[in-house]
């Protein structure tokens, strides 16, 4: 607390000097990103927003709560249902959530360096540490990279996670307009210690002092690396002239994705704690590979409104050089984006034809009408039909040791999103028909559910403001599934904000206190297997969720440059409690002090 105290006196005594540099106010910085391929597109990075600073763990969707397993870096999985899919990333199911990925990276045009520097910190060794930058090196040139590094002692025993993780891309074009193109790499490496789960017992009547708990495993880890590398290039073969679109272009990305995982661990103390076959009773050893390498050609028309091609990809896994397969996959993809009587259509569409992944088919659309008195309304569908990764049916491992023939997992989607932007309400309904389900049930054995489970899923936000510098900010999930015994997931999560706000010195700082109040329902959720990295069914036992999480936070922000948060996480919760539990075993602490602080620097 003391530390807060000084950071929050340094940070007021550096609003003056902000105030007096007026030319600061405005620093001409302009920042827009787009996604990979989207050569047309350009959007705004609001870097020095407040509004999702304070929950920095790096998860998919910062306005709904998520199952985690204890601190940042650990295992944890989203309450929401989606249509299944597999990649080499699939090895890490576990930490999927924490991981770059070739999807997450942005491609960046500045017109001055930029450089944002940021560090988290909270209980038990908690770090969380990351370095931005990007600037154009020349007229249609840039280069970006992104280093984040994730420490956590953990609160229980064997839950050290340290993670390092680093992208960068490079985006081109050329003088003539004529040619593009982006550069990316990434790499992921990830490592666990797995504890298999905390033993609370009712006897147990002074837990603060967590070491002395039991845990399942006491020399599990999981040392795990994922890369990627690539290029996504495109040649204007027919220009009109060079300030409108190409009529006609070729274009051609080339990706490299490998994962490996190593499970290792000592079974002298924690031999009942797997299922299946041990080749190995005293030291285990399991190592596990996946890598695709594709190649994709495409015709594009009209300025990339209508494009068509074909790709390619190599697939190969290895597992204990008792699993050494290879494979290929081609697959015909066609995509969509035009304009017609002021509403817009996307589509994509992509269709196995022969190979591994023949049977897949993966079709979106959406539709996006004209904004009438501040309502904007699209209409959404997909059909989905995905082939499970190799390794996810079939391990030779000593600790998972089965062979399954699994067809494809099935979805089909049709929802509805209306936006009203000056009443800042958002509703997000969809209906989902899921076939031939892919899941772990609680022996760890992969099974497909042969009925058809339907998914009623409504997302709602609103934001009010009152009393002129009070904001309570609302979201709320709720999903109607009709068979939880093989998708046991809330019926309700929500995430609530309650905070005053206000800006002194001449707007040179920006203050925020208030609340988090997030709210998960009962589910039996998920038990998680270190050795698959995976989560799976837990069978019979007391229900999970039923949590109520409360954090009070404060928030500052100096002019555009500087930006500090000190948070009090989870008050409600004992400090260690198997009710507070989102994974079976794995009970959050409670009582948690963190802090932040994000640092802007222009060059």
């Amino acid at each position: 607390m003391r530390i807060c105290t000084l950071l929050f006196s340094f940070f007021l005594s550096l609003t003056a000097v902000f105030g007096q540099a007026r030319v600061l106010v405005d620093d001409s910085l302009q920042l827009g990103y787009r996604n990979i391929g989207r050569y047309s597109e350009q959007l705004s990075e609001d870097y020095f927003d407040l509004n999702t600073f304070r929950r920095f763990k790096p998860i998919q969707n910062q306005y709904l709560p998520f199952a985690r397993s204890g601190n940042n870096g650990l295992a944890g999985h989203s309450y929401t249902i989606g249509a299944q899919d597999w990649n080499a990333n699939s090895l890490l199911q576990g930490s999927q959530p924490l991981l770059f990925t070739k999807d997450s990276l942005r491609f960046y045009n500045t017109n001055r360096p930029f450089t944002q520097l940021s560090y988290f910190n909270g209980a038990e060794s908690e770090q969380q540490f990351s370095i931005f930058h990007t600037q154009n090196l020349s007229e249609g040139l840039n280069l970006t990279f992104n280093y984040r590094r994730i420490n956590s002692e953990g609160f229980y025993i064997g839950q050290l996670a340290t993670h390092t993780q680093f992208n960068g891309s490079i985006n081109l074009k050329s003088r003539d307009q004529r040619f593009s193109t982006d550069l990316y790499y990434l790499i992921n490496g990830i490592e666990n210690q797995e504890n298999g789960g905390v033993i609370i017992s009712e006897n147990d009547v002074d837990t603060d002092n967590a070491i002395t708990l039991a845990v399942n495993l006491s020399e599990a880890q999981n040392q795990s690396r994922t890369q990627n590398w690539g290029a996504k290039s495109e040649y204007n073969l027919l220009n009109v002239d060079t300030t409108t679109s190409a009529l006609f272009s070729i274009s051609h990305e080339f990706n490299w994705h490998k994962a490996f995982r190593n499970y290792s661990d000592d079974l002298s103390n924690s031999l009942d704690f797997y299922n299946t076959a041990i080749f190995d009773t005293l030291f285990t050893n399991d190592s596990s590979f996946a890598q695709t390498v594709s190649n994709e050609i495409m015709g594009n028309f009209g300025g990339n409104k209508f494009q068509v091609g074909v790709r390619n990809e190599q697939l190969s896994w290895f597992q204990n050089f008792l699993i050494n397969e290879e494979a290929s996959s081609n697959y015909i993809v066609a995509n969509a984006n035009f304009i017609l009587s002021g509403i817009g259509f996307s589509s994509s569409f992509e269709k196995g034809i022969s190979g591994f992944h023949e049977n897949e088919l993966d079709w979106k659309l959406n539709v996006r009408f004209k904004e009438m008195k501040s309502l904007q309304t699209t209409v959404y569908s997909r059909i989905s039909q995905k082939q499970p990764d190799f390794l996810f049916g079939n391990q030779r491992a000593n600790h998972n040791y089965f062979s399954t023939n699994l067809t494809t997992s099935n979805q089909v989607k049709i929802g509805a999103k209306i936006v009203h932007q000056k009443r800042k309400v958002m509703i997000d309904a969809n209906y989902q028909v899921l076939t031939d389900f892919v899941f772990l049930d609680s022996l760890q054995i992969p099974q497909q559910n042969a009925d058809a489970i339907s998914v009623i899923q409504v997302n709602f936000r609103k934001n009010f403001v009152f009393l002129k510098n009070f904001r309570l900010n609302n979201n709320i999930q709720f999903q109607a599934i009709s068979n939880t015994d093989v998708l046991p997931l809330p019926v309700i999560t929500s995430l609530h904000s309650l905070y005053y706000t206000n800006e002194f010195f001449e707007n040179s700082l920006r203050f925020e206190i208030g609340a988090d109040l997030a709210y998960i329902g009962e589910y039996n959720g998920y038990a998680y297997s270190p050795s698959l990295s995976q989560f799976h069914l837990r069978g019979t036992g007391e229900q999970l969720g039923d949590i109520m999480q409360l954090d009070l936070f404060m928030n500052l922000r100096i002019h555009k440059s500087v930006r500090v948060f000190a948070k009090m996480e989870n008050i409600l919760a004992p400090s260690f409690s198997n009710e507070s539990a989102r994974i079976q075993d794995y009970s959050v602490p409670g009582r948690v002090l963190k802090f932040g602080l994000s640092w802007r620097m222009l060059n």
